[in-house]
């Protein structure tokens, strides 16, 4: 069985309390858990700055979960 990974991204907007990078990537890995719905942290694969914007991507990694087919009655 292979299991496909994919790649997905969360803005940071960060503030007073996010100042360190660990904190940063605290952040990210608590907030890519709660999208995935996991009880494991899924890796972190970037965390890039945008000054221009003042925030900050997180790209993880998250397991593809395929969407089961619909039910189709006759």
């Amino acid at each position: 069985m292979c299991i496909k990974k994919m790649l997905k991204a969360l803005v940071i907007i960060p503030n007073e309390q996010t100042a360190e990078v660990g904190t940063l990537l605290a952040v990210a890995r608590a907030e890519a858990r709660k999208r995935e719905h996991s009880q494991q942290n899924p890796p972190i694969r970037a965390l890039k700055f945008f000054p221009e914007l003042g925030i900050y991507v997180a790209v993880y990694e998250a397991p593809e979960n395929p969407r089961p087919e619909p039910k189709v009655t006759v």
